[in-house]
């Protein structure tokens, strides 16, 4: 009987206090309900202008236009439409690669001289663990290590067909 008394004592209590607390909950505004709008006069503009939260793209019309400057004030740069017409992306693109491109070749010829060396029984005592291995076996690492060197030099000739299609002088991939 105490269980029953109990179970019934707690749902009147919730039955009492889920309304309750609902009522007290703020209520989205309906769709029906009109808004009050905020009529934006100049006055608001500038303030906002002020604090950074308009924006203006181009001049403003009550400013005069501003004159070029004379060309001898200012060095004249030159200006592409992309990169691709762009000398000197290219220039440091291909030196770029030229040098990834020597220190591949460095490499591969390294792992050859050791390989020969090898072969005349000429060889490094124990295995350097902490450095850098290109293949499991010395032939392999060999292959690896040419077809690295083989995938840079086509990124140089891709690039050099590149500055060909755009016009761009073959000397300035060579500096």
């Amino acid at each position: 009987m105490r269980v029953r008394d109990f179970t019934f004592l707690a749902f009147l209590a919730l039955a009492f206090a889920l309304p309750s607390s609902a009522a007290e909950k703020p209520r989205p505004a309906q769709a029906g309900q009109a808004q009050p709008k905020k009529i934006w006069t100049e006055d608001d503009l500038d303030q906002l202008r002020s604090r950074g939260l308009i924006s203006i793209v181009g001049q403003e019309p009550n400013e005069p236009a501003a004159q070029p400057a004379p060309a001898a004030s200012e060095p004249a740069f030159p200006v592409y439409n992309s990169r691709l017409g762009d000398p000197s992306w290219y220039a440091q693109k291909a030196a770029d690669l030229q040098a990834e491109l020597d220190m591949r070749q460095a490499a591969l010829q390294t792992q050859q001289t050791a390989l020969a060396n090898a072969a005349k029984g000429i060889t490094q005592p124990g295995v350097a663990l902490d450095q850098p291995n290109a293949g499991v076996t010395p032939d392999a690492g060999l292959a690896i290590l040419s077809a690295q060197v083989q995938e840079v030099q086509n990124q140089l000739d891709e690039l050099s067909d590149l500055a060909r299609q755009n016009n761009i002088p073959p000397g300035i991939l060579r500096s």
